[in-house]
Protein backbone atom coordinates (compact mmCIF):
# COMPACT_ATOMS: atom_id res chain seq x y z
CA UNK A 1 0.00 0.00 0.00
CA UNK A 2 2.92 2.30 1.06
CA UNK A 3 4.28 1.50 -2.31
CA UNK A 4 1.52 2.15 -4.22
CA UNK A 5 1.14 5.48 -2.86
CA UNK A 6 4.63 6.42 -2.94
CA UNK A 7 4.72 5.18 -6.51
CA UNK A 8 1.63 7.84 -7.19
CA UNK A 9 3.10 10.27 -5.26
CA UNK A 10 6.02 10.40 -7.63
CA UNK A 11 3.83 10.41 -10.98
CA UNK A 12 2.07 13.17 -9.31
CA UNK A 13 5.39 15.06 -9.30
CA UNK A 14 6.81 13.88 -12.01
CA UNK A 15 3.87 15.27 -14.01
CA UNK A 16 3.94 18.49 -11.99
CA UNK A 17 7.50 19.05 -13.02
CA UNK A 18 7.19 17.86 -16.89
CA UNK A 19 4.31 20.76 -16.92
CA UNK A 20 6.06 23.32 -14.90
CA UNK A 21 9.75 22.49 -16.90
CA UNK A 22 8.88 20.88 -20.54
CA UNK A 23 5.13 22.11 -21.37
CA UNK A 24 4.03 26.12 -22.22
CA UNK A 25 2.60 27.06 -18.99
CA UNK A 26 1.68 31.21 -18.09
CA UNK A 27 3.47 30.60 -14.20
CA UNK A 28 6.23 33.03 -14.55
CA UNK A 29 3.62 35.40 -16.66
CA UNK A 30 1.51 35.32 -13.37
CA UNK A 31 5.20 35.80 -11.12
CA UNK A 32 5.92 38.54 -13.07
CA UNK A 33 2.65 40.31 -12.92
CA UNK A 34 3.03 39.46 -9.14
CA UNK A 35 6.24 41.63 -8.95
CA UNK A 36 5.36 44.43 -10.94
CA UNK A 37 1.55 44.87 -9.87
CA UNK A 38 2.15 43.62 -6.35
CA UNK A 39 5.26 46.37 -6.15
CA UNK A 40 3.59 49.21 -7.48
CA UNK A 41 0.41 48.80 -4.84
CA UNK A 42 2.70 48.69 -2.06
CA UNK A 43 4.82 51.50 -3.46
CA UNK A 44 1.40 53.32 -3.96
CA UNK A 45 0.28 52.78 -0.45
CA UNK A 46 3.57 53.20 1.64
CA UNK A 47 5.56 55.46 -0.97
CA UNK A 48 3.52 57.68 -2.01
CA UNK A 49 2.35 59.45 0.41
CA UNK A 50 6.26 60.46 1.00
CA UNK A 51 5.93 62.07 -2.51
CA UNK A 52 6.24 65.28 -3.21
CA UNK A 53 9.74 65.73 -0.99
CA UNK A 54 12.86 67.62 -0.79
CA UNK A 55 14.19 64.95 -2.83
CA UNK A 56 11.52 64.20 -5.68
CA UNK A 57 8.69 66.84 -7.22
CA UNK A 58 5.44 66.33 -7.92
CA UNK A 59 6.09 64.49 -11.25
CA UNK A 60 6.84 61.58 -9.33
CA UNK A 61 3.63 60.66 -8.66
CA UNK A 62 2.62 60.19 -12.51
CA UNK A 63 5.67 59.22 -13.66
CA UNK A 64 5.87 56.34 -12.10
CA UNK A 65 2.39 55.20 -13.06
CA UNK A 66 4.11 55.74 -16.75
CA UNK A 67 6.64 53.49 -15.76
CA UNK A 68 4.79 50.48 -14.69
CA UNK A 69 2.28 50.91 -18.04
CA UNK A 70 5.04 51.23 -20.39
CA UNK A 71 6.42 47.85 -18.28
CA UNK A 72 3.45 46.40 -18.71
CA UNK A 73 2.67 47.25 -22.20
CA UNK A 74 5.90 45.92 -23.55
CA UNK A 75 4.95 42.49 -21.19
CA UNK A 76 1.50 41.79 -22.76
CA UNK A 77 2.83 42.60 -26.55
CA UNK A 78 5.43 40.55 -26.30
CA UNK A 79 3.74 37.70 -25.13
CA UNK A 80 1.23 37.85 -27.64
CA UNK A 81 3.65 37.98 -30.09
CA UNK A 82 4.63 35.25 -32.69
CA UNK A 83 8.29 34.36 -33.07
CA UNK A 84 7.00 33.00 -36.49
CA UNK A 85 6.19 29.27 -37.25
CA UNK A 86 8.03 27.41 -39.88
CA UNK A 87 5.11 25.42 -42.12
CA UNK A 88 5.20 24.71 -45.55
CA UNK A 89 3.46 27.40 -46.66
CA UNK A 90 5.76 29.97 -44.49
CA UNK A 91 9.14 28.39 -45.67
CA UNK A 92 9.25 30.33 -48.78
CA UNK A 93 9.04 33.22 -46.22
CA UNK A 94 11.54 32.30 -43.88
CA UNK A 95 14.42 30.82 -46.47
CA UNK A 96 16.70 33.64 -46.21
CA UNK A 97 19.87 32.22 -44.75
CA UNK A 98 22.97 29.68 -46.08
CA UNK A 99 23.39 26.76 -44.53
CA UNK A 100 27.27 27.14 -42.83
CA UNK A 101 27.63 23.43 -42.91
CA UNK A 102 28.72 24.11 -38.83
CA UNK A 103 26.13 24.31 -36.80
CA UNK A 104 23.39 24.38 -39.64
CA UNK A 105 23.01 21.54 -42.06
CA UNK A 106 20.00 20.85 -44.49
CA UNK A 107 17.82 18.33 -43.36
CA UNK A 108 14.18 17.41 -42.32
CA UNK A 109 12.75 18.16 -38.93
CA UNK A 110 11.88 14.81 -37.31
CA UNK A 111 8.80 16.22 -35.44
CA UNK A 112 7.30 18.35 -37.98
CA UNK A 113 8.46 16.75 -40.74
CA UNK A 114 9.76 20.10 -42.76
CA UNK A 115 12.91 21.08 -44.15
CA UNK A 116 14.93 22.86 -41.14
CA UNK A 117 16.03 25.91 -42.33
CA UNK A 118 19.43 27.44 -41.91
CA UNK A 119 19.22 29.24 -37.97
CA UNK A 120 15.88 27.36 -37.06
CA UNK A 121 14.94 25.17 -34.40
CA UNK A 122 12.19 22.72 -32.91
CA UNK A 123 11.47 24.25 -29.65
CA UNK A 124 10.88 21.10 -27.00
CA UNK A 125 8.78 23.54 -25.07
CA UNK A 126 5.89 25.12 -28.13
CA UNK A 127 6.24 21.80 -30.22
CA UNK A 128 7.15 23.89 -33.24
CA UNK A 129 9.94 24.67 -35.62
CA UNK A 130 11.00 28.42 -35.07
CA UNK A 131 12.92 30.99 -38.09
CA UNK A 132 16.27 32.41 -36.63
CA UNK A 133 15.21 30.77 -32.96
CA UNK A 134 16.90 32.53 -30.15
CA UNK A 135 15.15 30.84 -26.91
CA UNK A 136 12.23 30.23 -25.21
CA UNK A 137 11.04 32.53 -22.76
CA UNK A 138 9.29 31.27 -19.74
CA UNK A 139 8.69 35.24 -18.69
CA UNK A 140 6.35 35.29 -21.97
CA UNK A 141 5.36 32.25 -22.41
CA UNK A 142 6.34 31.65 -26.09
CA UNK A 143 9.35 31.14 -28.09
CA UNK A 144 11.49 34.34 -29.18
CA UNK A 145 12.73 34.37 -32.82
CA UNK A 146 13.03 36.50 -36.20
CA UNK A 147 9.50 37.43 -35.76
CA UNK A 148 9.26 38.68 -32.50
CA UNK A 149 13.04 39.46 -31.62
CA UNK A 150 12.47 42.90 -31.33
CA UNK A 151 9.43 42.99 -29.34
CA UNK A 152 11.54 40.60 -27.04
CA UNK A 153 14.92 43.37 -26.58
CA UNK A 154 11.85 46.39 -25.97
CA UNK A 155 10.51 44.18 -22.98
CA UNK A 156 14.10 43.87 -21.97
CA UNK A 157 14.44 47.98 -22.17
CA UNK A 158 11.45 48.51 -20.65
CA UNK A 159 11.90 46.79 -17.10
CA UNK A 160 15.44 47.92 -16.71
CA UNK A 161 14.04 51.49 -17.24
CA UNK A 162 11.49 50.18 -14.63
CA UNK A 163 13.85 48.87 -12.09
CA UNK A 164 16.53 51.87 -12.58
CA UNK A 165 13.80 54.44 -12.04
CA UNK A 166 12.46 52.39 -8.85
CA UNK A 167 15.46 52.11 -7.54
CA UNK A 168 16.22 56.10 -7.84
CA UNK A 169 12.70 57.01 -6.43
CA UNK A 170 13.02 54.62 -3.01
CA UNK A 171 16.37 55.22 -2.59
CA UNK A 172 15.15 59.52 -2.57
CA UNK A 173 12.68 58.91 -0.91
CA UNK A 174 14.10 56.51 2.04
CA UNK A 175 17.29 59.15 1.59
CA UNK A 176 15.08 62.01 2.16
CA UNK A 177 13.15 60.34 5.21
CA UNK A 178 16.73 59.44 6.55
CA UNK A 179 17.78 63.27 6.33
CA UNK A 180 14.86 64.54 7.81
CA UNK A 181 14.54 62.13 10.88
CA UNK A 182 18.50 63.41 11.82
CA UNK A 183 17.07 66.63 13.02
CA UNK A 184 14.06 64.69 14.62
CA UNK A 185 14.65 63.96 18.45
CA UNK A 186 13.80 60.14 19.70
CA UNK A 187 12.09 59.22 23.20
CA UNK A 188 14.57 55.95 24.22
CA UNK A 189 12.19 53.68 25.48
CA UNK A 190 15.00 52.11 27.99
CA UNK A 191 16.27 54.97 29.89
CA UNK A 192 12.93 57.19 28.64
CA UNK A 193 15.28 59.83 27.78
CA UNK A 194 15.06 61.82 24.85
CA UNK A 195 17.75 61.44 22.47
CA UNK A 196 19.22 63.36 19.61
CA UNK A 197 18.61 61.81 15.59
CA UNK A 198 21.69 59.53 15.06
CA UNK A 199 22.67 57.50 12.31
CA UNK A 200 21.89 54.60 13.32
CA UNK A 201 19.32 55.60 15.88
CA UNK A 202 17.42 56.61 12.27
CA UNK A 203 18.58 53.63 10.85
CA UNK A 204 17.04 51.15 13.18
CA UNK A 205 13.86 53.58 12.87
CA UNK A 206 13.22 53.24 9.47
CA UNK A 207 14.02 49.52 9.60
CA UNK A 208 11.09 49.40 11.55
CA UNK A 209 8.71 51.60 9.73
CA UNK A 210 9.44 51.96 6.68
CA UNK A 211 10.11 47.84 6.08
CA UNK A 212 8.46 48.02 2.90
CA UNK A 213 10.46 50.52 1.06
CA UNK A 214 13.80 48.94 1.78
CA UNK A 215 12.36 45.92 0.49
CA UNK A 216 11.08 47.21 -2.53
CA UNK A 217 14.26 49.19 -2.89
CA UNK A 218 16.29 46.21 -2.20
CA UNK A 219 13.75 43.79 -5.30
CA UNK A 220 14.75 47.02 -7.60
CA UNK A 221 18.29 46.79 -7.23
CA UNK A 222 18.52 43.21 -7.24
CA UNK A 223 16.37 42.89 -10.56
CA UNK A 224 17.84 46.08 -12.24
CA UNK A 225 21.26 44.37 -11.80
CA UNK A 226 19.97 40.80 -13.06
CA UNK A 227 18.24 42.30 -16.03
CA UNK A 228 21.28 44.89 -17.17
CA UNK A 229 23.61 41.58 -16.95
CA UNK A 230 20.84 39.52 -19.40
CA UNK A 231 20.38 43.35 -21.88
CA UNK A 232 23.82 43.25 -21.57
CA UNK A 233 24.23 39.47 -23.29
CA UNK A 234 21.49 39.78 -25.52
CA UNK A 235 22.94 43.26 -26.81
CA UNK A 236 25.78 41.27 -27.02
CA UNK A 237 24.50 39.05 -29.41
CA UNK A 238 22.46 41.25 -31.62
CA UNK A 239 25.49 43.54 -32.42
CA UNK A 240 27.30 39.91 -33.32
CA UNK A 241 24.51 38.87 -35.53
CA UNK A 242 24.19 35.68 -33.07
CA UNK A 243 21.14 34.12 -30.95
CA UNK A 244 21.09 32.71 -28.03
CA UNK A 245 20.83 29.26 -29.22
CA UNK A 246 23.95 29.96 -31.68
CA UNK A 247 26.10 31.40 -28.81
CA UNK A 248 25.69 27.85 -26.40
CA UNK A 249 26.37 25.55 -29.67
CA UNK A 250 29.59 27.80 -30.94
CA UNK A 251 30.66 27.29 -27.43
CA UNK A 252 30.45 23.46 -27.40
CA UNK A 253 32.10 23.44 -30.67
CA UNK A 254 34.69 25.78 -28.52
CA UNK A 255 35.36 23.10 -26.08
CA UNK A 256 36.08 20.03 -28.43
CA UNK A 257 38.05 22.73 -30.62
CA UNK A 258 35.67 22.73 -33.93
CA UNK A 259 34.48 26.13 -33.76
CA UNK A 260 35.69 28.65 -36.34
CA UNK A 261 36.52 31.95 -35.15
CA UNK A 262 34.25 33.80 -37.33
CA UNK A 263 30.73 32.62 -38.18
CA UNK A 264 28.70 32.73 -41.22
CA UNK A 265 25.94 35.36 -40.49
CA UNK A 266 27.84 38.04 -39.05
CA UNK A 267 27.57 40.90 -41.63
CA UNK A 268 30.72 42.77 -40.08
CA UNK A 269 28.94 45.90 -38.54
CA UNK A 270 26.79 46.34 -34.92
CA UNK A 271 24.38 48.67 -37.08
CA UNK A 272 23.84 45.91 -39.92
CA UNK A 273 23.72 43.43 -37.59
CA UNK A 274 20.99 45.19 -35.39
CA UNK A 275 19.06 45.84 -38.41
CA UNK A 276 18.87 41.84 -38.81
CA UNK A 277 16.60 42.51 -35.80
CA UNK A 278 14.44 45.66 -36.20
CA UNK A 279 13.95 45.21 -39.83
CA UNK A 280 14.13 41.05 -40.36
CA UNK A 281 14.36 39.33 -43.93
CA UNK A 282 10.96 37.88 -43.65
CA UNK A 283 9.66 40.97 -44.06
CA UNK A 284 10.93 41.89 -47.21
CA UNK A 285 10.56 38.42 -48.30
CA UNK A 286 7.18 37.73 -47.96
CA UNK A 287 6.45 42.04 -49.81
CA UNK A 288 8.57 40.30 -52.68
CA UNK A 289 6.54 37.04 -53.00
CA UNK A 290 3.15 39.29 -53.08
CA UNK A 291 4.83 41.44 -55.35
CA UNK A 292 5.95 38.91 -57.63
CA UNK A 293 2.05 37.16 -57.38
CA UNK A 294 0.84 40.52 -58.04
CA UNK A 295 2.47 40.98 -61.17
CA UNK A 296 1.69 37.50 -62.28
CA UNK A 297 -1.77 38.16 -61.73
CA UNK A 298 -2.18 41.43 -63.81
CA UNK A 299 -0.26 39.59 -66.26
CA UNK A 300 -2.60 36.79 -66.68
CA UNK A 301 -5.35 39.22 -66.71
CA UNK A 302 -3.65 40.96 -69.74
CA UNK A 303 -3.51 38.11 -71.43
CA UNK A 304 -6.79 36.83 -70.81
CA UNK A 305 -7.93 40.54 -72.11
CA UNK A 306 -5.76 40.42 -75.21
Amino acid sequence: MATKEGADGAGHLARIVNYVLYQPNPLQQIFYLLLVVGGYSAFLFFGLPHLPNDSLGEIHIYLSFVAVLSALQSFIAASMSSPGILLPPTLVYFDNYEFDDVLYRKRECPTCKITKLARSKHCSVCNKCVPRFDHHCGWLNTCIGECNHWVFLRFLMMNVLLCSYGSYVLFATLSDEYQHLLREEFLDENTRTVVQGEPMVVVRYLIHEESILIVLFVLCVGMGIALVCFSGFHLYLVSNNLTTNEFFKRRELRRSHMCPCTHKYDLGSAVLNWREVWEPRYKAKIFAVKLAASKRSDHQKGVKSA
